[in-house]
């Protein structure tokens, strides 16, 4: 099976990934890592994530609640409402 290249086996690395593509496309790129969201066998919920990527940025372009709903918009399409590291499959 192949890997997509936008996409890691690991799912601190994967969050990684997924954390580039919003400093890439929307500048959120305040220096949240994987392995700062992962918590133990503790789900990381889309909420959670979305939270904290954007309590580290110092200033938001436009309303909280629009960027809220698209971050949690791209971790939802990416792994449901919430993730662990022992549930995450490619």
């Amino acid at each position: 099976m192949s890997i997509p290249k936008d996409r890691d086996t690991d799912l601190i690395r994967d969050l990684d990934l997924l954390l580039d593509a919003l400093c890439a496309d929307w500048d959120f790129c305040a220096g949240v890592r994987g392995a700062d969201l992962v918590q133990g066998a503790k789900p990381l919920t889309s909420k959670h994530f979305t939270d904290s990527v954007l309590n580290a940025e110092s200033e938001l372009h436009g309303p909280r609640a629009s960027w809220e709903r698209r971050i949690k918009r791209r971790f939802v399409q990416r792994y449901g409402h919430e993730i662990t590291r022992r549930d995450y499959r490619l």
